[in-house]
C-alpha cells in the first residue's frame, strides 16, 4: 500500500466541494447576483482562452 497523494483523486474532491458551496450560495443569494457572477466568469474564461491560445 502506497502512502502519498494520488493523481486525479484530489481534483474530484475539489469539484465536489465547489459544487456544494455553489448550491448553498444559490439558496442564499438573489438571482441578480448569479447573472453578474456568470458575466464575470465568462469574461475571465475568455481572457484565459486568449492568453493560452496566443
Amino acid at each position: 500500500m502506497r502512502r502519498g497523494r494520488r493523481s486525479g483523486g484530489g481534483s474530484l474532491g475539489y469539484l465536489v466541494i465547489i459544487a456544494g458551496v455553489v448550491i448553498i450560495l444559490a439558496l442564499i443569494l438573489p438571482p441578480g447576483f448569479w447573472w453578474f457572477a456568470l458575466a464575470i466568469a465568462l469574461i475571465c474564461f475568455g481572457a484565459w482562452l486568449l492568453r493560452c491560445r496566443w
